[in-house]
């Protein structure tokens, strides 16, 4: 057994409990970082004791045995960094960290802001937990299989991932993929070409996929009408973006939740 969520602030939910020798032992851990928006599969020691990092990290932890069990089922990568456990010595899925995609973003989204059955709860998280797996195998495939062809160094990725920050901390008012460029100091079919390669999705639709996450998340917490929640995320009218929750939701905001 051991399994384990860390959010943001601290917060813990623990799926399946530790036992007192495992929190002593290494643990292997699902790391993004929801500021920087990177990502990382990491077998070190226990998150407990290395509590150090900052408050923008948002963590899986699994025990050992737990995570082999699950990762028998996964990828050639998945299953050879299991076996690399038993050496027992620090490892990392990836040499570099890699960018969370649109998909990713709204997985961890999910977890972090959980609002269904209390009875529920464990089975839906750790639902979303193999989802994240599954998604972060991909990401590494993808990392690692020689297509970036657009993304040729360290400064495109660099560029790139600032576009999409400033694309998500101006969501309100997004810029054109001109004026973005721009910003990014790169031309604009590099941008289309290179966010498509590191994000696995458009600029525009890895925006339109957060803004209904957030949509969503706000329209449950009941404080904002859907006006509000519209126009402070950028929509150009209320009937867009009740088009666009329901095509991504099944149901108009009005009636969500």
């Amino acid at each position: 057994m051991g399994l384990q969520i860390i959010n943001p602030s601290g917060e813990e939910i623990v799926i399946q409990p530790f036992t007192g020798l495992q929190l002593k032992q290494r643990t292997v851990q699902v790391w993004c970082n929801v500021q920087t928006h990177e990502h990382n599969l990491i077998y070190g020691k226990a998150w407990r004791k290395n509590r150090v990092a900052s408050q923008n990290n948002f963590i899986i932890e699994f025990s050992v045995p737990v995570f082999r069990s699950i990762a028998n089922t996964g990828s050639v990568a998945m299953t050879a960094f299991a076996k690399k456990i038993k050496l027992n010595r620090p490892l990392l899925f990836s040499q570099t960290n890699l960018p969370l995609d649109a998909e990713m973003h709204r997985c961890v989204y999910r977890m972090m802001h959980y609002e269904g059955s209390t009875d529920l709860k464990n089975i839906f998280l750790f639902a979303r937990v193999l989802d994240l797996l599954l998604l972060q195998q991909q990401s590494f495939v993808r990392a690692n299989t020689p297509k970036m062809i657009h993304v040729k160094n360290e400064y495109d990725k660099e560029r790139i991932v600032f576009a999409r920050d400033y694309l998500l901390t101006h969501m309100d008012a997004p810029p054109t993929l001109i004026q973005l460029a721009s910003i990014a100091g790169i031309n604009e079919f590099k941008l289309k070409r290179g966010f498509k390669e590191l994000f696995n999705d458009t600029v525009f639709g890895y925006l339109a996929e957060v803004r209904l996450e957030m949509a969503r998340r706000a329209l449950l917490q009941k404080q904002k009408t859907v006006t509000q929640i519209a126009f402070e995320l950028g929509y150009a009218s209320l009937q867009h973006f009740s088009a666009a929750f329901k095509k991504k939701f099944g149901v108009s905001p009005v009636k969500f939740g």
